[in-house]
């Protein structure tokens, strides 16, 4: 989504608070919470005068983010239904497995869905109504699809032409994971050692006592790879990679010493 935040009309979210059976006094609060808000710009290192946003939801509030998924509920329950009444074909997996239509995270979505003409134009009625009644918008520029390698090109060529989305591949990441088809290569996890090395590229290594490079080990290194180690099992190769990396920022204070190289291919 393009601004999700930005571009919530406030009509469609307190219809959308009432539609889930919240009190009036709640509504009213929420309602003041969103609505009373003063902006200031700074140009040229002078702030203008004060105006009030017409829409929107603040970022860095802490109710913007639970606003924003109940918003977002609804085009998952369209979603749902669609699939239902047999609007949408889903996509069928492995025999046994579970029927998944989509994922919603924040401003991130992937959806999966039958390539079939009647499902691509179902899913871009439904994305049609719900970008006209929230006020949100589908960033073009940003979004993809992924289909089987044996696929017509006559069939790419029609979905392209019903979504207005580019064609994408296989890996790709979705919410700082990797997802890809067939064996774990190493260069799938080449994100997560450049984030390690970003990281310590940015601390002054030099001025770091022992003890503060171990608490930033513990505390800051370590947490990074937590997410991905939760949901793929890493290869061997990028777990070394990591922990060369962690010992020569301890003992030589530096991202890659002469005594602890590593090469990721």
């Amino acid at each position: 989504m393009e601004k999700a935040f930005d571009r919530i009309e406030w009509s469609f979210l307190i219809k959308v608070l009432r539609r889930f059976g919240f009190t009036d006094d709640f509504i009213d609060l929420v309602d003041a919470c969103v609505r009373e808000n003063h902006f200031s710009l700074l140009v040229n290192g002078s702030s203008t005068p004060f105006f009030t946003a017409t829409r929107g939801l603040r970022q860095g509030d802490p109710l913007s983010p639970t606003l924003f998924i109940l918003v977002e509920e609804v085009l998952s329950r369209s979603l749902t239904r669609a699939i239902n009444q047999g609007l949408i074909r889903p996509y069928y997996s492995k025999r046994g497995c579970p029927i998944i239509s989509h994922s919603l995270f924040a401003d991130d979505a992937i959806l999966f869905l039958n390539g079939c003409e009647t499902s691509i134009r179902g899913l871009m009625s439904i994305i049609s109504r719900y970008e006209r009644a929230a006020g949100q918008l589908v960033n073009a520029s940003k979004s993809s699809f992924i289909v089987g390698p044996s696929t017509p090109i006559g069939t790419i060529r029609r979905i392209q032409g019903l979504t207005g989305f580019s064609r994408g591949h296989l890996p790709f990441d979705y919410l700082g994971c990797p997802i890809f088809l067939g064996r774990r290569r190493i260069h799938y996890f080449d994100a997560l050692v450049g984030k390690l090395r970003k990281k310590l590229a940015g601390w002054k290594l030099q001025l770091l006592s022992p003890g503060g490079r171990i608490q930033l080990i513990r505390h800051v290194l370590m947490s990074i790879p937590l997410h991905l180690l939760a949901v793929h099992e890493v290869p061997d190769t990028v777990l070394q990679t990591i922990r060369r990396i962690c010992t020569s920022f301890l003992w030589d204070g530096q991202l890659e010493g002469p005594r602890c190289q590593c090469r990721v291919s």
